[in-house]
């Protein structure tokens, strides 16, 4: 009587194991520089352009005829809420054997940060689902990117109107001087241009040469232009002009006038800056 009454007690357990552990995300980790780097440190910023790499481990899933079946999708936003490339997501299908019953799946993804980037605190959020239990989970890995505020401009507006010895240069000369024979280098950024569907934006640059009188020498009505539709928006664009300084050119002072032709906004802005030609 007592065995029957142990083996009913027996077959009982067996029928009705104890609950499945929660589905989690766990280890979730940035890692400097490499997929399997050291973790960052709590005070690291990220650069615009920069890669960042993130790993985790799903948890708390549930095994079926030897089988699981996970998905996981991230999603990465800017101190905005803005999605700084399109979700990335997978899916985990495996057959397990005995020996993988401590076994956990990780996940690697790798994201290249947009090239212009507000600093901030950034998010990405992991979200897991696991298909046979019908369960999700989700957490958020925080961030931080560092770097200077963009310009805060009320409308179409060219700033930082610079001269270079070259295309090369990378600060601008104190002083705007050129000889004939020269090429004149002028780079200035533009905040303010309109943005249209897809993040679409289409600007125009022209220039004109006035002399100390103020009056035009020299007219180039479309000397460059620049377009886009990048997922993730500008907000700033970088703009180079060059001018041949040709041998029969006076010495004396010169103005350079910048125009900037939002083409989708119907707008323009201009932009001066006075450089000496030499003998």
């Amino acid at each position: 009587m007592g065995c029957t009454w142990l083996l009913a007690a027996l077959v009982a357990w067996a029928a009705d194991p104890p609950p499945a552990a929660e589905l989690s995300v766990t280890g979730a980790t940035l890692h400097y520089r490499q997929e399997d780097g050291p973790a960052i440190s709590p005070t690291y910023e990220y650069h615009s352009g920069e890669l960042l790499y993130l790993s985790f481990r799903i948890a708390g899933f549930r095994v079926v005829k030897d089988r699981v079946d996970l998905r996981w999708t991230l999603y990465a936003t800017d101190p905005e809420g803005r999605l700084l490339e399109p979700p990335a997501s997978g899916a985990i299908q495996e057959e397990l054997s005995f020996e993988d019953k401590n076994w956990l799946p990780r996940v690697q993804y790798t994201l290249a940060l947009p090239g212009q980037l507000p600093p901030g605190e950034y998010r990405i959020k992991i979200r897991v689902a696991d298909e046979y239990a019908q369960r999700s989970a989700e957490q958020d890995v925080r961030f931080r990117v560092g770097g200077k505020p963009f310009p805060q401009a009320s409308g179409l507006s060219v700033l930082n109107l610079g001269f270079y010895r070259d295309e090369a240069e990378r600060e601008p000369m104190a002083e705007a001087v050129y000889r004939p024979g020269q090429m004149l280098v002028a780079r200035f950024q533009v905040a303010g241009f309109t943005l249209g569907e897809k993040n679409r934006f289409a600007v125009g640059y022209g220039l004109r040469v006035l002399n100390a009188q103020g009056d035009v020498l020299f007219t180039q009505e479309e000397a460059a232009n620049d377009s886009g539709e990048p997922f993730y928006p500008r907000r700033l664009l970088t703009g180079t002009l060059t001018l041949s300084i040709t041998e029969g050119v006076q010495p004396g002072e010169y103005v350079l006038a910048v125009t900037v032709m939002d083409k989708a906004g119907g707008k323009t802005a201009e932009a001066r800056g006075r450089f000496r030609v030499e003998k």
